[in-house]
């Protein structure tokens, strides 16, 4: 009888230990529903910009460098060559006297965006000054690790992310293709394992 008692208790010992493990499938899922992976990723294009500021006035000329959105420029001229968006260039002047600078001239020109038809079908949002496009998805790729501290009852899982469902904007940026690694901390609770927020 001792015999059959000792059995059962390494059983129920091995059993509930084991269920006290945070498996990856369960990991998984909590992750993706926390995350809500996948999700779009997007993009911030300006309906107009400035570009070509310059002044001109009592022999000197100032040039106030390309435009004011330096960074975006190159990735939507990228855009326009893909055939996603159409610049309208508008030529703007101004001049102003005053007695001490003498007559200035400034120019700079105006630039439209609009998107063709290809670009329309990546659009998510026209919030009236910009144009909110999507460029892919980032979902869940694996579980590389998982590091549990049973004392503490807590564990930590390393999982990775990675880009998918590239659209034509998507394709213009390097980084494309990156996957990432990222880290999600969990608590053993009575119910079982418990993602951390």
């Amino acid at each position: 009888m001792k015999k059959l008692v000792f059995i059962l208790s390494a059983f129920m010992f091995v059993f509930t230990s084991c269920q006290n493990n945070l498996s990856r499938d369960k990991a998984k899922k909590q992750i993706i529903s926390a995350f809500n992976y996948p999700s779009a990723v997007k993009y911030s294009l300006p309906k107009e910009f400035t570009k070509d500021w310059n002044t001109q006035g009592r022999g000197v000329t100032i040039n106030l460098g390309e435009d004011e959105l330096e960074k975006k420029t190159q990735a939507m001229e990228s855009f326009k060559i893909a055939n996603l968006i159409n610049f309208e260039e508008i030529p703007q002047s101004e001049e102003t006297s005053s007695w001490l600078l003498g007559t200035t001239i400034r120019t700079w020109t105006l630039v439209r965006v609009s998107l063709t038809d290809e670009g329309k079908k990546h659009l998510i949002e026209d919030d009236g000054s910009n144009y909110i496009v999507k460029i892919w998805e980032v979902d869940f790729d694996d579980i590389t690790g998982i590091k549990e501290n049973k004392q503490q009852k807590v564990a930590t899982v390393l999982f990775n992310i990675k880009n998918k469902n590239i659209t034509p904007f998507g394709e213009v940026f390097n980084d494309k293709n990156n996957t990432s690694l990222m880290t999600a901390y969990f608590s053993l609770f009575d119910d079982g394992w418990r993602l951390d927020k």
